[in-house]
């Protein structure tokens, strides 16, 4: 998972935002119970989110929330959604 998440970081480097959230959307799938999961779907929402695609970029977040509630991304995820409302 840890390789996968790099990858996706390149793709979004790159601007690829499509291969990115491809790449953080396997992490997730293949990984549920890593700690790079939480990682990848954060990091996902903010490829969303950058693409404009506000109401996916909301769903991953919460996902988050939901699902990692005790993982850092959490914490930015909450701060996220806040800021997404405005």
């Amino acid at each position: 998972p840890e390789a996968m998440v790099y990858i996706a970081e390149t793709y979004a480097a790159e601007r690829n935002q499509a291969a990115a959230d491809s790449v953080y959307g396997l992490v997730v799938q293949r990984y549920p119970r890593s700690p790079k999961a939480a990682t990848a779907l954060y990091k996902r929402a903010l490829v969303l989110k950058s693409a404009g695609q506000s109401a996916a970029a909301r769903a991953s977040l919460e996902r988050i929330v939901r699902e990692y509630p005790r993982s850092d991304e959490a914490a930015l995820a909450r701060e996220q959604l806040r800021t997404l409302g405005k």
